[in-house]
């Protein structure tokens, strides 16, 4: 799978990035809305996009609002993944469409879960199985993947 990560934070990147390769996926972090538009718009192909609520000092609603009026990439499940949303944010961005709402700290398999439960529901299970590629995971990879976990979010709570 290709994800779409619209978000400044290097530590969100290094997670997701670790995360998605255990499954052979891949993450390309982008942090200008405009950017990301000229970005979808050459490569549709794009399997889910994970959004922080601004990205470059942008509101991230803008890139929903880009992919509504784009028939190739209208289907692209999209998930808001922030630090602080209050509950009216929530609410508009669940009006917009987004497939999840996701708050930092933040696990990344539930990030990939909510893309893959998206993908199955809109596009079916045979979709999602050619697009992942199994792999054995070895109990290393894993290990330091936790550990790297661990610390990230020993960041996100020191930041407070």
């Amino acid at each position: 799978m290709k994800i779409l990560l619209l978000d400044e934070d290097k530590e969100t990147y290094q997670v997701l990035s670790e995360v998605a390769q255990l499954s052979g996926s891949e993450i390309i972090q982008i942090t200008d809305l405009e950017e990301a538009k000229r970005f979808l718009k050459e490569n549709p192909d794009i399997d889910g996009i994970i959004a922080e609520q601004k990205v470059g000092g942008k509101p991230s609603w803008e890139i929903i609002s880009f992919m509504k009026n784009e028939e190739a990439v209208q289907e692209i499940p999209v998930i808001i993944l922030s630090a602080s949303l209050t509950d009216d944010e929530k609410d508009f961005y669940q009006y917009l469409g987004v497939a999840a709402i996701l708050e930092k700290p933040f696990n990344p398999l539930d990030v990939f879960t909510a893309v893959v439960e998206y993908l199955k529901k809109t596009k079916g299970e045979e979709y999602v199985k050619s697009k992942l590629e199994e792999e054995e995971v070895d109990k290393g990879a894993l290990k330091k993947l936790v550990e790297k976990f661990v610390n990230f979010l020993k960041s996100i709570f020191s930041r407070k």
